[in-house]
């Protein structure tokens, strides 16, 4: 009998093992069934959700665009994307606070990503916390991009280059450009900005080469002729700089920009006593007014017991009738009395000093040089 209830029991618990095993698996399936689907409805809503927010953020309702975004992140946490989204919905509507920790804690997972590191860069710029946008501008630049890496790169370096400029952080726009110049598209247009950034940078000779290179492609392009002007200009190549305006002119007669560069650059040309090939009769006249319109410039203005006293040994010099053979003497002279005079002038007159292209200036700090 134990034998026969055996026999019996043995199918009996394989075949109720079976159908345990059948009936978990089944409700396995059906539960990754449901979970799956409950992705893919979540995925879907978080996409449509998304979306809405970008069209709202295109529209310039920042504030919608976060409701939607956040709407996104409820059904969708891990979105790094939707994410990103968020904190610049957050920095358009001005909070500031909200958007830097929102993009702190995206960081925190992916530090070395272009993209948050752009848009940390400009949340701490509108802070106005400079260096350390400048540093997470460098992270955008040298970061890792999903897609179209070096259009996104190049991109984040013009940014910090906009910035540099606007602080007039020569040093530092400079070090930028260098790069920009062997990432960026060798088109005519890109060149134009480049050369006039290298003018900015203070660095003309630079400047000038690409606008040359410029002009080689187009030799009659007017835009090219003037950025060759500035950077020469810049360089202190006053007769080539004039000669480029006056390209200018003869292709836009109603240049005003380029007519009052020509005429300050006559006007350097004139007063210049270091110019190549003049007698020395000539150096000690333009010396003499030189002199003179320094002394003019500086009188209203200088106060103190040392400015008194040059102004005094300058119109005692200006009233002196030089001989011939004394000149050269006196043309040195002059010009260490100009130099004196032009200092203690940018020292005591403050806010009153003369604009930087104002052709006395022009010649007095070349000759400091």
């Amino acid at each position: 009998m134990t034998g026969r209830e055996s026999a019996f029991s043995k199918p009996s618990f394989l075949r109720t093992s079976v159908l345990t095993i059948a009936g978990i698996a089944i409700l396995f399936s059906i539960d990754t069934f449901l979970a799956s689907k409950e992705r893919s409805e979540s995925r879907v809503e978080g996409q449509r959700l998304y979306d809405a927010g970008q069209r709202l953020m295109q529209q310039g309702l920042s504030v919608d665009a976060e409701n939607q975004f956040r709407a996104a992140l409820s059904v969708a946490r891990d979105n790094q994307q939707y994410q990103l989204a968020l904190a610049r919905a957050l920095t358009a509507a001005g909070r500031l606070s909200d958007a830097e920790a929102n993009l702190a804690d995206l960081l925190q997972r992916d530090g070395t990503g272009g993209e948050p590191n752009l848009a940390m860069a400009r949340v701490l710029t509108k802070e106005g916390r400079i260096p350390e946008a400048i540093s997470y501008y460098h992270r955008a630049i040298y970061g890792q991009w999903k897609q179209n890496a070096l259009a996104n790169r190049m991109q984040a370096r013009i940014e910090l280059i906009d910035l540099l400029v606007s602080r007039n952080e020569k040093a530092g726009l400079l070090a930028e450009l260098l790069p920009l110049q062997e990432e960026a598209p060798d088109d005519v247009k890109t060149k134009m900005e480049l050369g006039r950034l290298f003018i900015a940078a203070g660095s003309p000779a630079r400047g000038a080469t690409v606008f040359r290179d410029v002009l080689r492609e187009k030799p009659q392009d007017p835009d090219a002729h003037d950025g060759l002007g500035e950077a020469e200009f810049a360089t202190g190549n006053y007769r080539t700089a004039a000669a480029q305006f006056q390209t200018v002119l003869r292709f836009r007669p109603d240049d005003n920009n380029a007519r009052q560069r020509v005429e300050i650059c006559n006007q350097v040309l004139t007063l210049d006593p270091a110019q190549r090939g003049l007698s020395v009769e000539e150096r000690y006249r333009r010396s003499r007014k030189l002199l003179d319109l320094t002394l003019n410039d500086a009188r209203p203005c200088v106060s103190s017991n040392a400015s008194r006293d040059l102004i005094d040994t300058a119109e005692k010099a200006l009233k002196q009738r030089v001989p011939a053979s004394r000149q050269g003497p006196a043309y040195e002279s002059n010009l260490d009395l100009s130099d004196q005079l032009w200092q203690a002038r940018k020292t005591e007159c403050g806010a009153s000093a003369v604009p930087a292209n104002e052709p006395l200036s022009l010649v007095l700090n070349r000759l400091a040089q």
